[in-house]
C-alpha cells in the first residue's frame, strides 16, 4: 500500500507560500486535515458498503484489481435561481432572483475502482471542499421580465462549502487489451452550502410599487444568511479509458443524471420568518457529468500520477418555493428554475493493489 506516496501528495497539497498570511495559511492547513479525516471516514464506510453488494458476486470471479485514488481538486462553482410573485407564476413573472458566481473550492476526493475479472467494474468517490472565494447577488423587481428593480445586494460567499458522492457499477468490454468501454449505472448525491456575508446594499428604491426597499444603500450589518442545496438521483453513463503510450493512460467519463432537487435557506436578517429554515425549494430536474484526463505510470511499482478536469451542470424544471413566516404559516410562490454549474482541475495519484 504506497502510503507514502498518499502522505506526500496531501502535504504538498497545502497552499504555502509568500503570497498568503500567516493566519489564512493556518486556517486552510486545518481545513483540509479535517476533510481529509472525514472523506477517510467515508472510505471505510465504502468497503462496507461494498462487502455487501459484492460478497456473493466475489465467489464467482477469480481475480479482483483494486485501485485507489487520491485527487486535491481546484473547482469554481455557479448557481443561479429567481421565483415568481405567486404560485401561477405572475404578479410578475421575476420578482427575485439570486445568484452565486465563482465560488471557489479546495476541494479533496478520495475515489475507488474494483474491477474483476477484467469484466466486473464497480467505482465510486466521495469528496469534501471549502470555500475561499466568491460573491453573492440578490435581485428584486416590480415588473415582469426583471424590469423595475427596486432593491439588489450583494454579499462574499468565501465561506461556502459543499460534499459528493458517488457509487456506480457496470460491465467492462476490453478491445485489444488496450481500450476499456464501462457502460455505467451509479447514483449520486451533491450537497452545497452558499454563504451570504459582508453585504453591501447598491441598489435601494424606496419608491417603488408595489414592493420598495427601507434598507438604504451602504452595507448590511450582521448577515449571515446560508442557503444549502441538495441534488441526488440515478444516473447512467460510460466510462472509457485508452492505453495511449508506454506510460499513459487516457480516460473520459461521460454521465447522464436525473435528479431530485430541494433547498432551504436561513436569511437571518428577516425577522418575519423563520429560523434556521426560513424557505424551502422542491423540484426535479437533469445533469451531466464529463471528466477528461490522462494518467502516468510512476517508477515507484503500481503507482500513477494523474490529472484531469471535470465538468458538472444541473438544471431544474419549475417547482415550488416556500417561505415559512414567523407566524406560522407558508407562502408558496412558483420556483421558476435552478442552474448549478460546476468545473473542477484536478491532480492525484492512484495506487493498484
Amino acid at each position: 500500500m504506497n502510503t507514502h506516496l498518499i502522505t506526500a501528495f496531501f502535504n504538498a497539497s497545502v497552499p504555502r507560500g509568500p503570497f498568503l498570511i500567516k493566519q489564512r495559511t493556518t486556517r486552510v492547513t486545518v481545513r483540509l486535515r479535517k476533510a481529509l479525516r472525514a472523506i477517510l471516514t467515508r472510505g471505510l464506510g465504502f468497503v462496507a458498503i461494498i462487502a455487501v453488494l459484492l460478497s456473493t458476486q466475489a465467489q464467482a470471479i477469480d481475480k479482483w484489481e483494486y485501485k485507489l485514488d487520491l485527487d486535491y481538486g481546484i473547482r469554481s462553482d455557479q448557481l443561479n435561481w429567481n421565483i415568481a410573485g405567486t404560485l401561477a407564476g405572475t404578479g410578475p413573472n421575476v420578482i427575485s432572483e439570486l445568484s452565486w458566481n465563482n465560488v471557489g473550492f479546495h476541494e479533496a476526493r478520495l475515489g475507488f475502482r474494483f474491477i474483476g475479472d477484467d469484466t466486473w467494474y464497480l467505482k465510486g468517490y466521495t469528496s469534501q471542499a471549502w470555500g475561499f472565494t466568491g460573491t453573492n447577488q440578490d435581485s428584486d423587481y416590480n415588473g415582469d421580465n426583471r424590469t423595475l428593480e427596486y432593491s439588489r445586494s450583494v454579499a462574499d460567499s468565501d465561506r461556502s462549502s459543499a460534499e459528493d458522492f458517488s457509487i456506480a457499477i457496470g460491465q467492462q468490454i476490453r478491445i485489444d487489451n488496450r481500450i476499456g468501454i464501462t457502460p455505467l449505472v451509479g447514483f449520486s448525491s451533491h450537497r452545497q452550502n452558499f454563504t451570504m456575508t459582508n453585504g453591501q446594499q447598491t441598489v435601494c428604491n424606496a419608491s417603488g410599487t408595489p414592493n420598495s426597499c427601507n434598507n438604504g444603500l451602504g452595507p448590511i450589518a450582521g448577515l449571515n444568511t446560508t442557503f444549502s442545496t441538495h441534488w441526488r438521483g440515478p444516473w447512467l453513463g460510460l466510462d472509457l479509458r485508452m492505453a495511449a503510450a508506454k506510460r499513459w493512460t487516457t480516460y473520459a467519463e461521460l454521465e447522464y443524471h436525473y435528479s431530485y432537487y430541494d433547498a432551504e435557506a436561513n436569511w437571518n436578517l428577516r425577522s418575519d420568518l423563520k429560523h434556521p429554515k426560513s424557505q424551502g425549494q422542491t423540484a426535479r430536474g437533469e445533469g451531466t457529468h464529463i471528466g477528461l484526463g490522462m494518467s502516468y505510470a510512476l517508477a515507484t511499482p503500481n503507482s500513477f500520477f494523474n490529472v484531469g478536469l471535470k465538468q458538472t451542470q444541473y438544471s431544474t424544471r419549475a417547482g415550488v418555493h416556500n417561505f415559512y413566516l414567523a407566524n406560522g404559516t407558508v407562502a408558496s410562490q412558483r420556483l421558476n428554475g435552478v442552474n448549478w454549474q460546476s468545473s473542477t482541475l484536478t491532480v492525484g495519484i492512484t495506487s493498484q493493489y
